[in-house]
């Protein structure tokens, strides 16, 4: 089996822009502290046969140049010992014009460096060309820490379990305070928005008897996906964050089960995030909304049913009928919270609403883009199914 560790890695500026894609925490060029090193160095002790893809990732056109330099720089002392390939945004576009040439176009206009899901798709596609079998995915702020890091997933996937084939694994991230644990915030504004919460008892399955379990959970930087998966489903472009969990979803309405490997696990120590709650906060109320929307429009074009208990707690708690509720609520505690003095000088609830108004707009544009969006993926999903296998051996990659 031909295996590929994808690894993408985001860079931004110290100079802001409004024209940026939003990430959680890319890192600054200008600066000295970079993870990408940290998990190449950790790659050194795997054991096994395996190919390396680095995809470097600016957060802005403007910024391509520098920061292809940056990480051939980062990548270079690693290049013989892990096998490295390095796929820039200058290799994107002459990957675009090879797909045109070959009567793909409309292909490649959906391919590209914005937003988590289109880097997710480059990170399954670009080693699929390259004739990989099975693509591991590995974030740039992880770090290995088992030498059979490769060969964990490798046992099962693309296997027979309990009578289906597994053609997508699950590992876990851990943390070195907390275990596999996420921190729970105690702010008031998380009475209603407790997602590290939910998560964590979400994770309680990695404790339960048996190595290997169904799942509703998987992190974009510790999961393995086999070609026949990558053949039938690809992440979505237009989820604004948690297209991980985004793919099980849509592989699972497709007919694809992923499993969860209790003994798979990677060092995640990631830098902290600078936009704060709200900004985290924004990008999920879109993220949910639109994953509802898409799911519900899902069902009924394919007459399956995906939306129920089984996706409780997490993600289901934030697919339900009253999430627009719970997003008002916490919108409203966070703003009550940050403009206690200024709400106490109101004379009426006009004038209350004035500062409460961010919340109700949020809210009406995180509607609008998914009643626009939600049905683009399934119509991108057929182009994609279409399309790749015919592109195999075909085009390169590099």
């Amino acid at each position: 089996m031909k295996v590929y560790i994808v690894i993408p890695t985001y860079w931004t500026s110290r100079q802001p822009s409004f024209k940026e894609t939003i990430y959680d925490h890319p890192t600054e060029i200008e600066g000295e502290f970079e993870t990408l090193s940290r998990c190449l160095k950790s790659l050194t002790i795997v054991k096994g046969e395996f190919q390396t893809i680095v995809i470097s990732v600016p957060t802005r056109n403007s910024l391509a140049n520098m920061v292809e330099k940056k990480v051939d720089s980062i990548v270079k002392p690693f290049q013989e010992k892990l096998n490295i390939k390095v796929f820039h945004p200058s290799t994107l576009l002459k990957l675009k014009r090879k797909l045109k040439i070959q009567g793909f176009k409309s292909f490649s206009n959906y391919l590209s460096l914005k937003g988590y899901g289109n880097v997710r798709n480059l990170c399954i596609l670009i080693p699929y060309l390259d004739g990989a079998d099975a693509v591991i995915l590995v974030d740039d702020d992880e770090i290995v820490v088992d030498e059979n890091f490769l060969k964990k997933p490798l046992e099962l996937l693309g296997k027979t379990w309990e009578n289906k084939q597994i053609f997508g694994l699950a590992g876990y991230y851990m943390y070195k305070e907390t275990g596999y644990k996420l921190k729970e915030p105690e702010n008031p504004w998380f009475l209603v928005w407790n997602k590290a919460s939910l998560m964590n008892q979400t994770f309680k399955i990695i404790d339960l008897p048996g190595r290997f379990k169904p799942t509703n959970f998987v992190f974009g930087g510790c999961m393995a996906i086999h070609r026949r998966l990558i053949e039938k489903v690809c992440f979505d472009p237009w989820i604004t964050r948690g297209e991980d969990i985004d793919y099980l979803l849509c592989s699972k309405i497709y007919g694809f089960k992923f499993l969860l490997d209790n003994q798979w696990n990677i060092l995640h120590e990631p830098p902290p995030k600078k936009r704060g709650f709200w900004g985290e906060f924004e990008q999920d109320v879109y993220r949910f909304i639109y994953q509802r929307e898409k799911l519900k429009f899902l069902e009924k074009k394919l007459g399956k049913k995906i939306l129920d208990e089984s996706l409780d707690p997490f993600p289901g708690y934030f697919l339900k009928e009253d999430l627009e509720g719970k997003i008002l609520v916490t919108g409203i505690l966070y703003h009550l919270n940050q403009h206690l003095n200024e709400l106490l000088k109101t004379k009426n609830l006009r004038q209350t609403y004035k500062i409460f108004k961010i919340v109700d707009l949020l809210l009406a544009k995180a509607k609008k883009y998914a009643l626009k969006n939600r049905q683009k993926y399934y119509g991108f999903r057929k182009l994609w199914v279409k399309t790749v296998k015919k592109l195999r051996g075909k085009v390169e990659p590099f």
